[in-house]
């Protein structure tokens, strides 16, 4: 293969890979393992090492390579591939593609176009004989298409290289859908009756090459092929020659071209060949060209319909296999019934909490318990300092004495109005005396019944002042406890009083514990970024060694349901929501 002509193809296939940036044809030496670069692409590539490597590496696996997500210094990921062309069991090179990087996995659709592409590389190769001029009127053909920007531009641009290449009076370009041909395109002609009865004619014609699977050639006295349809256009539409070449994509008929001439000379096998090559390699850029600009929808039904063909067919055991496993799996799980149950994190309560709160103004002065200590009823929780009270006690006595010597010195001396005052003045003393007292009989918090501190650690603030009314600590007894479930809001419908379950605590994970719902709140409040609803339930038989605050997870049976509705409630309300959001 001469290096104008590996250029000229090298480049027609990175013109039907989309999003290539860089590739690399090199061929082996005469000792079948030496790889050396014979075309590069573009052709002011500066550094091919990157893509000789991925060369080497197919050519060491022996197999197509694929390195995806590849980071390079410009800060873009590209992926490559590399594909060993083999004729029979002799390496005739390898190509490496350079492609920016996708998200979708599209390995399958390279390789499967480069697998196309390489079948003219081996026609090439059998051919060595043909000229350079030969392949590169192919080339010029297929270059003239890709340059089209819409799927029926191309078909226009095919049909009119074709009558010029090779002296044609009018070329037809037809669809094979439904198992029958339509005419789509003709060579310099936009548009066109499709009714005429020529083209009726013409569709005829491709499809009795397609149910052949062969190109019918007419005049070809050798051939054996049928050819009443053609027949009937040259008797009676006055053409000399027929050629019709079928198109075939991913192993189906997409269509088929027709050829006609008007004097009677048959088309020269060269010019049969040449056709096929050019009609080979373009047709898999037809059938991507004309999906690229289907709608979405028609997009999505064609990859069923492959899919259901791929399930019909006699291969893909393993596919097939897989999907009536998962069909059973279906019936069989929408036909067992199962306990729905509604599971929700859990912590324990005491029924009963009371709080021992600051009764004074004061500084912090000692600490004897803290969060999760035992206490009984009495027990001394906490001091505050009493010095201030003490000198503010000191204080009023001084002043009570003092009054109580006026109170003498007025009553000695018979003044009546001073008398009255400083009584009051007394009255008033004791008054406060009296209520400092109480304040230092405050000072010491004990607790208030046996219980558990579930809130409160005071040892860190020693010596902070603290205001009257401020919770210090927090106390549940004993015995009585209750289990706050946060249940999730798309579940609190399922959730009714009465209803029973269980629970187990992640202190005690080996033991079940019965519970019952008894009261749901109706307001939900956020916790860990989502909505979720309070739901007390009552615990029978608790043993001692529960402590308030205890954590879980609390499950409450919800009646029966299909084990299919169990396992895909949540996924279909979230659908549903997510539909009606549109």
């Amino acid at each position: 293969m001469s290096v104008r002509f590996a250029q000229q193809w090298l480049e027609i296939v990175c013109r039907i890979v989309p999003q290539t940036e860089a590739a690399a044809l090199m061929v082996s030496d005469a000792d079948g393992k030496t790889l050396r670069l014979l075309a590069k692409w573009p052709e002011n590539l500066a550094d091919a090492a990157e893509l000789s490597a991925i060369c080497k590496l197919a050519l060491d696996k022996n197999q197509p390579s694929y390195m995806p997500n590849v980071a390079k210094l410009d800060q873009r990921q590209y992926d490559f591939f590399g594909l060993p062309v083999f004729d029979g069991s002799v390496l005739l090179g390898v190509i490496a593609l350079k492609l920016e990087h996708a998200v979708a996995d599209r390995r399958a659709a390279v390789f499967a176009t480069l697998e196309q592409s390489v079948e003219w590389w081996r026609l090439a190769q059998d051919r060595l004989q043909q000229n350079d001029d030969f392949y590169s009127s192919v080339v010029g053909l297929l270059a003239a298409c890709f340059e089209q920007n819409s799927y029926r531009e191309v078909l226009i641009s095919l049909g009119t290289e074709l009558t010029r290449m090779l002296s044609c009076d009018r070329v037809a370009i037809g669809e094979f859908k439904d198992n029958y041909s339509t005419v789509v395109a003709i060579s310099n002609n936009a548009q066109f009756d499709q009714q005429a009865n020529l083209l009726q004619k013409i569709a005829d014609a491709m499809d009795e090459a397609i149910e052949q699977d062969s190109v019918v050639v007419v005049p070809d006295v050798k051939s054996v092929s049928i050819q009443r349809a053609h027949q009937e256009i040259v008797r009676k539409y006055g053409y000399g020659s027929l050629l019709t070449v079928p198109m075939l994509h991913a192993g189906k008929f997409i269509g088929a071209v027709t050829l006609l001439r008007s004097e009677e000379q048959s088309f020269a096998k060269e010019t049969v060949l040449l056709c096929q090559q050019a009609l080979a390699l373009i047709s898999p850029y037809l059938a991507l060209k004309k999906l690229d600009e289907q709608a979405l929808s028609v997009k999505i039904g064609i990859k069923l319909k492959q899919r259901l063909a791929e399930l019909m067919g006699v291969k893909h055991f393993k596919v097939k296999l897989t999907v009536l496993g998962l069909v059973l799996f279906l019936l069989i799980s929408s036909v067992l019934r199962g306990d729905f149950r509604v599971t929700a994190d859990a912590v324990l309560e005491g029924k009963i909490q009371r709080v021992v709160a600051a009764p004074i103004s004061g500084f912090l002065q000692s600490a004897a318990v803290r969060a999760g200590d035992t206490v009984r009823q009495g027990e001394l929780m906490a001091s505050l300092d009493d010095a201030e009270l003490q000198l503010e006690l000191s204080k009023l006595d001084g002043q009570l004495q003092k009054f109580r010597r006026e109170y003498r010195e007025a009553l000695s001396g018979g003044d009546l109005v001073k008398v009255r005052v400083i009584s009051a003045q007394i009255d008033q003393a004791d008054a406060e005396m009296e209520l400092t007292r109480q304040q230092l009989q405050k000072i010491n918090l004990a607790a208030p019944f046996d219980g558990v501190v579930i809130e409160g650690d005071l040892s860190q603030k020693l010596g902070s002042p603290v205001e009257r009314g401020e919770i210090l600590f927090k106390i549940a007894p004993l015995e009585g406890y209750r289990i706050i479930l946060k249940v999730d809001e798309s579940l609190i419908s399922y959730i009714q009083e009465g209803q029973k379950g269980s629970l187990v605590l992640a202190s005690m994970p080996s033991r079940t514990f019965p519970l019952q719902v008894q009261k749901i709140t109706a307001v939900a409040k956020t916790d860990s970024g989502k909505n979720v609803f309070r739901v007390e339930a009552s615990l029978e038989k608790a043993p001692e060694l529960l402590r308030p605050g205890m954590e879980g997870v609390g499950k409450i049976a919800a009646g029966r349901a299909s084990l299919l509705w169990i396992w895909s409630h949540d996924m279909l309300a979230w659908l549903r929501l997510w539909i009606w959001s549109w």
